[in-house]
């Protein structure tokens, strides 16, 4: 199922807009798992440390799987 998309002069335009920048894409996906099956960063925390898969707290409950 596909979601349409509203012509950017329909006033739910910006809702359906910030909607799909919210969602990952299938290439942000590949790339995150990519990342975390490398055993590299997966972003940056408030101070700009790297942090990977394993310090998100998902991960230490066992939810990230």
């Amino acid at each position: 199922m596909t979601d349409p998309k509203p012509n950017e002069s329909d006033p739910e335009w910006e809702e359906w807009f910030i909607e799909k920048m919210g969602q990952p894409g299938p290439d942000e996906e590949a790339f995150f798992e990519r990342l975390r099956r490398l055993g590299l960063g997966v972003g940056l925390d408030e101070d700009g440390n790297l942090v990977y898969d394993k310090d998100l707290p998902e991960a230490k409950n066992g939810l990230g799987e």
